[in-house]
Parts: C-alpha cells; structure tokens; sequence
C-alpha cells in the first residue's frame, strides 16, 4: 500500500518531461545567448579586443541568419534519417565542441586570430550558427510534438522566465569578467558556458518524451509542401516574421556598438543594462502567456510592436550626458521583447500543418533569415558610407535609430494580414494596453496610432 501511495504521488511522464525541458533550457542559456548574433560578449570580442570596423561586423553578426537558409536543405537530409529529438541532442554537442575550439585557439595562437579576424571569426561563427538553427528547427519541432496545446501559453512563459533568469546571472557575471576584455578572459566566458550546456544536452537526453518517430517512408517532403502550398495563414505569418526580424535585428545589432563606441561605456557597464532587459522580461512574461492564451498571439503583436518602436526611439536621443535612459530603456526593451518571442512561437506552432511540421519550421526560418541576413549587412555599410564622408558616429548612429516608426509602420502593415484562428479581436486586447495611444502621441508617433485604430470607409469599424 505504501509503494502504491508513493507510486500514485510520482509526477506523470508529461510532468516530468516539462520539468526537464525547463531544466535544460535554465542550463542552456549561457551558450544560446552567445549564439546570438550581436550579443555583448562577441560585440566586445569584435568590436573592443579585435578591432573589426562596422562593415566587417555586419558581416559578421548576420552569419547565424545566412546558417539558417542553409538549414533548409541540410535539415531535409537530417530529418528524413533521424527523429527531431535526436537532431536536437546531437547538435548541441556539435556546437559545443565548436564553441571550445574557438575558445581554445583564442587562448593558444591569439596572435593568429588578431592577424585576420574577420577570416577566423567568421568561420567559427559560421560553425555555430550553422549547428544552432538546425538545433532550433529540431527543437521546435520536438516540442510541437509533444506539448499539449492547451499548456503551450503558459508552460512557454514559465520556462522562457527561468531561462532569463539564467540569462540575467550569467550576463552579470559576464559583465564582471569583463572589466578586463581580453581574448583569454573572452575564451574563459565562452568555455564555461559550454560546460553548463553539457550538463544541458545531459538533461535534454534523458527527458522522457520521445517526440514524433522518424516516418518509415522518410519525409515526405512533396506532400508536406502540398500541405503548406495553400496556407494563407501561415505564409502571412512568415512575411510578418521577415520584415519584423529585418527591423529588430537591424537595430539591435548595432545598439550594443552604439553603447561601447558613442556613449562610452565600458563593456563591464554595459552588461547591467542589457542585464535589466532580461530581469524585466522574465518578470513580463507571465503577464504575456495569460494574455497571448485569453486574446491570441496576433492581438498581443499588435499591441507589443508600437510599444517597442515607442521605447527605442529613445536611442536617437542618447548622448553620454544621458546614458542613465539605457536602464529604463533596456528594462522596457527586454520585457516588451519577451512577449513578441512568446507570441511568435505560439503563433507559429498554431498556425503550421500537423502533416507538414518539419517542412513549416525550416521554410518559416529560412524565409525569416533572409531579412535578418542582409539587415545588419545593409545597415553597417551605410554606416561606414556615412562615417567615410566625415560624419560623426554619434550623428550617424542617430540618424539611423530615427528611421525606426516608418519600418514598423511596414511591420505592423505585414501583420494585418495574419490570420490567427481562435483569437480574440485586436481591439479586446487593447483593454490591457489602454495608455498605448497617450504614450504614442508624447513620443510623436500620434500618426502611428491613428493610423491603426481609426474606422476605414463609411460604416465600417476597423478591427484595430
């Protein structure tokens, strides 16, 4: 009776498999962080101890994007032969062991990589970028497998919080090793995240849930293309996610240049801020999957879109007199950001074929990386276009930031053509962002708000 008892209190299969996946996403986040592009301990390691100009780093920061075209055919060939779940482990050791390669030769032949860092860093962040969007692919897919949709909202906000969290204290503790940034202090940072991601691809290997099974007949990619052929719903989500991800990754690869070369601050400084920006969206993100379950995922993007365009405009208006707005705007910056990643996701897993997985998440990514590829391309050669004809850095970086309300203006443009199924009218989600339209006008985009929430055409009511 008593092994019964205990037997009865032991936690489901599907219980213990969300607990793990949230382990392995905590354990996860030091390495993931540094998979992304224009992060501030590979900003420090390009732009502060290898000196590569703003051209060169826009190259650079848009390798993972190019990676994620050519996972398109590579995941076909990968995911015909082996389960996603088994794709998803096996990548992580693969990116591990490029992530200490490099640390590794950052530490032995330094000299090597500061004779052509641009050649050097390219290929090993070509390597990494390479094994972190096929692992994404193959994690989304897995997931999608196996996570009951009626959880998806919440169970996502909950992990995506303690991940931050992980994020936000590893972030910190990279800010203090950074007050000394040197390529073997940048090497220490990069192999002891790689040791916390081990322990990550241990948990991730031993969850219980197994995820969909390699088809007998292999993919079937013709038919999966059949299925997503005539999704209207779908593609529209992917045009939003190529223009949104154009604008985000745009911008925000170059603010963490923008802090270390105009406003001076020391890579050390810079860390609390962008630390703000993880504390406060693990804080909003249980507030963002209440709301993105009760209104749907593309009410809440239309109301968190114009709130991020709202707060960094701020950037066109920082000076080094001013740098203190970096908190409040990082703050507000991380956790408007957390409910767009959430509301993506969710959108995304609702809105793909259950036939055409596989196919749905490699087209949406490759798709999506085509602006996120050419964005910090284009935006670093016009910044070095501006500085060779005698501008200022400071003059430049703020004339760029200005341009931010006419590309939202096309993000929000590209997302009027989602169609969410089972979600609530735009204008019920408004409700939770009331003062929306008030801190639009005292920003000087009363344009942006007229233009979304005002009727079109005589008796008709406008859905926003």
């Amino acid at each position: 009776m008593p092994s019964d008892l205990h037997a009865s209190r032991r936690p489901t299969p599907l219980r213990r498999s969300l607990i793990g996946s949230t382990w392995e996403g905590i354990l996860a986040m030091p390495l993931v962080y540094l998979n992304l592009p224009a992060n501030l301990v590979i900003a420090v390691l390009l732009a502060e101890a290898l000196r590569v100009p703003p051209d060169t780093y826009g190259w650079l920061v848009s390798l993972p994007f190019w990676c994620n075209l050519l996972q398109l055919p590579l995941g076909g060939v990968v995911f015909a032969h082996f389960r996603a779940r088994d794709v998803f482990v096996a990548t992580i050791w693969i990116n591990i062991l490029i992530w200490a390669a490099f640390a590794v030769l950052l530490l032995a032949a330094p000299e090597i990589v500061q004779a052509r860092p641009g050649v050097w860093a390219g290929w090993f962040l070509f390597g990494c970028g390479l094994t972190a969007s096929v692992m994404a692919v193959a994690w989304t897919t897995y997931m999608q497998s196996w996570v009951p949709a009626r959880v998806r909202a919440v169970y996502f906000s909950r992990r995506n919080r303690w991940a931050q969290f992980s994020n936000l204290a590893f972030l910190l503790l990279a800010g203090v090793a950074l007050r000394w940034p040197t390529l073997p202090v940048i090497a220490g940072v990069i192999l002891f995240s790689c040791v916390l991601r081990g322990f990550s691809a241990v948990v991730a290997a031993r969850n219980p849930a197994r995820g969909d099974p390699v088809s007998p007949r292999g993919a079937d990619w013709a038919g999966q293309w059949r299925a997503l052929r005539g999704e209207k719903a779908f593609w529209s989500m992917v045009l939003f996610g190529v223009v949104w991800g154009a604008m985000l990754n745009g911008y925000s690869a170059f603010q963490p240049v923008f802090m270390l070369s105009v406003l001076g601050e020391a890579p050390h400084a810079a860390s609390v801020p962008l630390a703000l920006s993880l504390l406060f969206g693990a804080l909003a993100l249980p507030v963002w999957g209440r709301l993105i379950a009760r209104f749907g995922a593309r009410p809440v993007l239309f109301c968190a879109v114009p709130l991020w365009t709202a707060v960094n405009l701020t950037w066109a208006f920082l000076t080094p007199d001013l740098h203190v707005l970096l908190y409040p705007v990082w703050a507000f910056t991380g956790a408007i950001n957390a409910g767009i990643v959430l509301a993506q996701l969710n959108l995304l897993m609702k809105l793909m074929p259950p036939g055409a997985r596989g196919l749905a998440v490699g087209l949406n990514t490759a798709c999506i990386a085509l602006g996120t590829a050419v964005a910090p391309i284009v935006v670093g050669q016009g910044l070095a276009w501006g500085l060779a004809r005698g501008a200022s850095a400071a003059a430049a970086y703020q004339v760029f930031f200005l341009s931010l309300p006419v590309w939202a203006l096309f993000v929000l443009l590209a997302l009027r053509r989602v169609r969410e199924p089972q979600s609530a009218p735009i204008e019920h989600a408004l409700g939770a962002f009331r003062n929306m339209r008030t801190l639009a006008g005292a920003l000087g985009l009363g344009f942006l708000a007229q233009t979304l929430f005002t009727p079109r055409g005589a008796d008709r009511r406008s859905e926003y």
